[in-house]
């Protein structure tokens, strides 16, 4: 009758013999097995699943499905190197809308208001008689008339001596005189303001007219009270006076008028402005 073997000595013998090739080669193919499927669930593809996710086939990973949304580019005329900034009222600004300083006031002009420039304004609707309003006359703008009407017999000689006969000595003459009888009426040789009536030294009683435009004639010589007062307007061939001898510079000449002009406060010579005779 055969003994029974126990358990550990079946192992043992089984270990002994061909058993132990058979539990080696076991282990090796399961360490093969285990490193073939290590390094073939690294460069597994991944398939999606029926929900969307992707699943590796080898190791069984799953990997949630991303939507991939192009990015907004943004508007057209958005400067590329520029950061958006949303407003602080949290407000969107309308397209095109320009930006708005704090604080600041925008005036619009009234509808149907143009701009104007200079090539829109009015022409100068002044013929060439008449200056325009409000420009600067000149004394070529003026229009003169001789005082009295007679014979030039002293000329205007601001720097050549002339001889005075009541004086006995040689001077310069700012004026002109003109031969009149005494009783002559003076007239006034343009329009003008009697500045000034008063009675000189040399010249005797004499009348001042401002004519505009820089021009300011004298009339001296005159006899008793002129038939005008300062602040008088006159006009052109207006009786201002008579012809007298009150010129105590000038008694032992002939009657006459001693006329003079200052043109922008110097002495002119009045024959280069009144008429010619």
């Amino acid at each position: 009758m055969h003994e029974k073997k126990s358990f550990s000595t079946r192992v043992d013998e089984f270990l002994g013999g061909k058993g132990f090739y058979i539990v080696l080669f076991l282990c090796i193919a399961v360490i093969g097995v285990s490193a073939w499927l290590l390094l073939f669930s690294r460069f597994s593809p991944l398939a999606p699943d029926d929900e969307g996710d992707y699943v590796n086939t080898m190791s069984g990973t799953v990997t949630p499905q991303t939507s991939q949304t192009p990015e907004d580019p943004g508007p057209a005329d958005t400067d590329p190197g520029s950061e958006h900034i949303p407003p602080e009222d949290g407000l969107t600004p309308a397209p095109n809308e320009p930006k708005k300083d704090a604080g600041a006031l925008t005036v619009q002009d009234p509808p149907g208001k143009a701009d104007v420039t200079p090539e829109q304004e009015e022409p100068d609707k002044s013929d060439g008689d008449e200056p325009a309003p409000g420009a600067a006359m000149s004394p070529g703008d003026l229009t003169f008339v001789w005082p009295v009407s007679g014979e030039v017999t002293a000329e205007y000689s601001p720097r050549d001596l002339i001889y005075n006969r009541t004086m006995g000595d040689w001077r310069t003459h700012d004026g002109i005189d003109i031969a009149a009888r005494k009783g002559t009426k003076v007239l006034s040789c343009a329009n003008g303001t009697v500045v000034r009536v008063y009675t000189d030294d040399l010249y005797g009683t004499t009348v001042v007219i401002d004519h505009g435009a820089g021009v300011v004639s004298t009339c001296s010589n005159l006899a008793g009270e002129p038939t005008v007062k300062e602040g008088d307007a006159v006009t052109m061939s207006s009786v201002i006076g008579s012809v007298g001898s009150t010129a105590l510079g000038e008694t032992n000449e002939a009657p006459h008028l001693h006329f003079s002009m200052t043109v922008n406060g110097e002495t002119a010579d009045p024959t280069q402005y009144l008429p010619r005779r």
